[in-house]
């Protein structure tokens, strides 16, 4: 196993054709893995920067999380599945150890004129300016603003008590009360060390905390995702994205989860996550 390298402000800086792993792409689940934002950043940085031109728009993005991946050095593989005048899908996969550990595919549609006729147009959300909420202490890679239970639009039941004994640790912080679950987010790292974010990969490497945003109890996380879908008609403007938790379905140790999210200037689209039971790390 190769240890990760340091580095001030990126998952992975890149050796020759190699994205090597720094010690902030360190996993939870297990010791020795990367965690699924890394790992999902990569594939939506390569597509991008491989596959995606200036007037088209990545409206899907589907990334399966096949396998843990190790901290060791990747390398990422793209193809074309399809190249028309309109519509270009894209496919990346991530390769270790001969297996197949994470795919992605990348819907993106060319930009034209809209028809005459308007088309209802989803609300936008009443919630308070990220800069006049406070910032709360969560993690190093992402700062977040939590809101007050009143911005939330879908009615959540409150839960009935747990008990912490029999969950994995918490890992939400403030945003843990299901009636909180609803946040401005910026993300703090970069996917590719000395590399600013796109608006697009800012949005992808945020795309992995629907999990735990949906999928977590009040007295912690079990469940691990084992994909996320973004859906989005265009590209976020500026740095903070809203996340707001909709719906969770779960039976027999598999679940759902669904986020809206939004920026400053409306709304963007959604994420949606599936995931297994994960009663106890290791």
């Amino acid at each position: 196993m190769t240890s990760p390298v340091s580095a001030p402000d990126g998952f992975f800086v890149v050796e020759a054709d190699r994205y090597v792993p720094t010690r902030h792409s360190r996993g939870y689940w297990m010791p020795g893995s990367l965690n699924g934002a890394a790992v999902a950043s990569l594939l939506a940085a390569v597509l991008e920067q491989r596959h995606v031109e200036p007037g088209w728009i990545p409206v899907r993005f589907v990334v399966d999380l096949l396998g843990m991946a190790r901290d060791e050095p990747l390398e990422v593989s793209t193809r074309v599945v399809k190249s028309g005048g309109r519509l270009r899908l894209v496919e990346g996969e991530i390769v270790q150890g001969g297996q197949l550990v994470a795919r992605a595919s990348l819907q993106s549609l060319r930009e034209t004129e809209a028809p005459a006729n308007p088309t209802w147009q989803s609300a936008p959300w009443s919630a308070p300016h990220p800069e006049t909420v406070a910032a709360a202490s969560w993690s190093p890679a992402f700062e977040i603003r939590p809101l007050p239970p009143e911005a939330a639009r879908v009615t959540r039941a409150p839960l009935p008590p747990g008990d912490a004994a029999q969950s994995n640790m918490p890992v939400l912080g403030p945003l843990a009360p299901i009636a909180n679950r609803q946040t401005w987010l910026t993300v703090r790292r970069t996917v590719i060390a000395g590399t600013p974010h796109t608006p697009f990969t800012r949005l992808a490497t945020a795309a992995d905390f629907a999990s735990p945003f949906s999928h977590s109890s009040e007295t912690g996380i079990d469940y691990v995702n084992t994909d996320f879908t973004i859906y989005l008609h265009r590209l976020p403007v500026g740095e903070w994205l809203g996340f707001e938790m909709v719906g969770h379905s779960a039976r027999a140790g598999i679940g759902i989860g669904e986020c809206w999210v939004h920026d400053e200037a409306g709304p963007l689209g959604t994420i949606n996550v599936s995931a297994l039971a994960q009663t106890r790390r290791g």
